[in-house]
């Protein structure tokens, strides 16, 4: 890490990935995906952005996806 960089989050934008590449990248499959995404309690649909909205195709953000995976939001 460079000594002018601040530890912490990154200021840098989240890069969006589509369902497929999200459950590739993390090993999950689409069923439990869509699961999750359809159960309120999960607070799934909270981290995914629909484009457009509301109805559109979902788009997931990688970092808050994975922060929500672990069970940080």
């Amino acid at each position: 890490m460079n000594a002018n960089q601040a530890e912490g989050p990154s200021s840098d934008p989240d890069t969006y990935v589509s369902v497929d590449q999200a459950c590739q990248r993390f090993g999950i499959s689409r069923r439990s995906f869509y699961r999750w995404l359809a159960l309120p309690e999960t607070g799934l649909a909270r981290v995914v952005v629909r484009v457009p909205p509301p109805a559109g195709r979902i788009r997931v953000p990688v970092r808050r996806f994975e922060r929500w995976l672990h069970g940080g939001v």
